[in-house]
């Protein structure tokens, strides 16, 4: 059997806190990356301040252009702010789901089998923002703008929250990344005195499984990967053995240049 990744101690002075190493990492680094799922069913466990600290710190350790570190993480547990929080993206949340539920036909097609994948995923969707108001931590990973926004500019924060997602999976936690506080933004910067130029990148919410992590489904590799020219995958573009794949996603076949 695997064996569980260690539980933090519970510590919450910040004196302690300075002189208490990272927690121990049982998770292997590829292992973690090909088992980190999207977690959006938790249980009520609130995580404590020494593991929030080791995610973060995580984080804080990623790649950014010129190692500038733009990153800023607003991190919401239980205060008044938080549950305010978590009610406006939790509102906009069950909003923007069910108009994405209606034009992307979730409950068409092999969405009225009740076992199916699609059906699956509506089900967990509709959980996550019905309960968005109940989910243990809300991080909303911000960029401080020093220039125009440009294409490139999420290089220098999202590599930051991918770092925080593995380091939930190592302490046995999770979370999910999403863009739902795009419809409360102007709320969320009253709420929270979020400057004006400062981007809002995402919404990550993170607690304790109630399900399970486990290996992800992707399409194959060689339809991802190609060697010297366009849609020409090299040959070593070969799945593991015991790989599961989804047909989710773009086409297959991109439109001509």
């Amino acid at each position: 059997m695997p064996v569980p990744p260690p539980e933090p101690a519970d510590l919450a002075d910040p004196a302690e806190l300075a002189g208490t190493a990272l927690p121990a990492d049982r998770v292997g680094l590829l292992e973690g990356m090909t088992t980190t799922r999207a977690i959006r069913r938790y249980t009520d466990e609130p995580v404590p301040p020494d593991a929030l600290r080791a995610m973060l710190f995580a984080a804080s350790r990623a790649m950014s252009g010129s190692n500038r570190q733009p990153f800023r993480f607003l991190v919401l547990t239980d205060g008044p702010r938080a549950r305010e929080a978590k009610r406006l993206i939790g509102t906009g949340a069950r909003a923007v789901w069910n108009g994405k539920r209606a034009n992307d036909g979730y409950d068409a097609g092999s969405g009225a089998m009740a076992d199916s994948p699609k059906a699956r995923m509506a089900r967990t969707m509709e959980h996550f923002v019905d309960h968005f108001e109940d989910v243990p931590v809300l991080i909303l990973p911000c960029l401080v703008r020093y220039r125009d926004p440009n294409p490139m500019e999420g290089a220098s924060v999202y590599p930051a929250c991918q770092n925080l997602l593995l380091a939930a999976r190592a302490l046995g936690y999770g979370g999910a990344f999403t863009g739902m506080q795009h419809s409360v933004d102007r709320e969320l910067r009253e709420l929270l005195h979020i400057p004006s130029g400062v981007f809002m990148a995402g919404t990550i919410t993170i607690g304790r499984p109630a399900g399970r992590h486990g290996p992800v489904r992707r399409r194959p590799l060689g339809e991802l990967v190609y060697g010297e020219e366009w849609e020409v995958a090299p040959d070593w573009a070969v799945d593991p053995p015991g790989t599961s794949f989804t047909a989710a996603g773009p086409p297959k076949k991109s439109p001509s240049a």
